[in-house]
């Protein structure tokens, strides 16, 4: 539909559009949830205030799929990925209703994640050249790799889902990496998706997240969110290696640095419950955001914080692609970086401490 615009008027068509029909949409949405229940409620876990409408996530995909038909035909996000991403939404709306068994969204998860990934034929085809001798493949375990790259990402961004605006502020700043690459190494296309994608959700930002002027979310996205985003990331991050026409594209270890946050905090955590004989996906109040509210930061500054982490740990993947630094160094970088977040989150207690001393201190000054 946009294809005899020029290039700038046809990006700020696909920025501003979905931006405004998330908008629209997730307005028109609220009242209807409210009457039918589909509201969070607080308790337990949960500490927000009064009952807030679980309709982000679809509100997000509505508007996702609108803009996906205006992008025609240069989008390359066809109706396979929006069949999955469709299937994730209804069992996620289902979920905040109905609160169905871990193993259950798991196996949905795994399914949608096929959907995506199968028609194309694009996989995780290796691992990069981490020693130094050549690309690493995965041969006949690339696509059960993918598939389950796919399902961790989906329950990444899941697991950050867990202060006003912080799943879909860690996304935005590495959709903006996203972008950056897609420029790079000359694909248009998956820019303008990409553009899509951040559009809507700073629109859904604009309902959630905490600012001086809302003390509260409007709106939560609920799982139907969280797994929209987690599995359009994990699909764009496998597209990107294989959609170069300019220069070569960035390895798998820049783009993991440039997934960030989500998925170091996740391994981390996954690997500790299981070595404490607990379910990898048992609810717990030690992922990264939880210490930094354990300090007497607002979860506003907490997402504001770790969105500005979550874009420098990006930057060092960006950056280290661009300037050549070796494969095996990007590597190397990122174990050490999940060490200390490791290290970070077997000390909880005294860095929160740490961290409620100086802000503290800060304060009175």
């Amino acid at each position: 539909m946009l294809t005899q615009l020029p290039v700038l008027t046809k990006t700020a068509v696909l920025a501003v559009v979905p931006l405004l029909l998330t908008l629209a949409v997730i307005q028109v949405l609220i009242k209807p949830a409210r009457r039918i229940g589909l509201v969070d409620r607080p308790g337990g876990r949960k500490e927000h205030d009064g009952e807030i409408p679980l309709i982000g996530g679809l509100g997000m995909a509505i508007a996702l799929i609108l803009s996906v038909q205006l992008a025609e035909p240069q989008t390359l996000i066809d109706l396979n990925v929006l069949g999955g991403i469709a299937l994730l939404v209804v069992v996620g709306v289902l979920d905040d209703f109905l609160d169905i068994r871990a193993k259950t969204k798991l196996l949905v998860q795994a399914i949608a994640a096929m959907l995506i990934v199968l028609p194309s034929g694009v996989y995780i085809t290796h691992v990069g050249d981490i020693l130094g001798i050549g690309n690493i493949s995965l041969g006949p375990l690339a696509l059960p790799f993918t598939v389950f790259a796919v399902v961790g990402l989906i329950n990444a961004v899941n697991m950050a889902d867990g202060a006003d605006g912080l799943a879909a502020g860690l996304t935005s700043t590495t959709v903006v990496w996203f972008i950056a690459c897609a420029l790079v190494v000359g694909n248009q296309s998956m820019a303008l998706d990409l553009v899509i994608l951040l559009a809507v959700t700073v629109g859904f930002l604009c309902y959630n997240m905490r600012t001086p002027l809302r003390h509260k979310a409007a709106v939560f996205m609920g799982d139907a969110g969280s797994m929209m985003l987690g599995a359009l990331l994990a699909w764009f991050a496998i597209q990107l290696p294989h959609n170069s026409t300019a220069v070569p594209p960035p390895p798998p270890f820049a783009i993991l640095w440039m997934l960030g946050l989500p998925v170091l905090d996740t391994v981390v955590l996954m690997i500790r419950r299981m070595l404490q004989g607990r379910s990898p996906f048992s609810a717990g109040r030690d992922h990264m955001h939880h210490i930094w509210m354990h300090a007497g930061f607002s979860p506003g500054e907490t997402t504001l914080l770790l969105m500005l982490l979550n874009a420098l740990i990006g930057l060092v993947g960006f950056a280290g692609w661009r300037s050549g630094v070796p494969e095996w160094a990007l590597a190397l970088g990122y174990v050490g970086l999940f060490a200390i977040q490791a290290s970070i989150t077997q000390h909880a207690w005294v860095v929160s401490k740490w961290l409620k001393r100086h802000h503290c201190a800060r304060a009175q000054q």
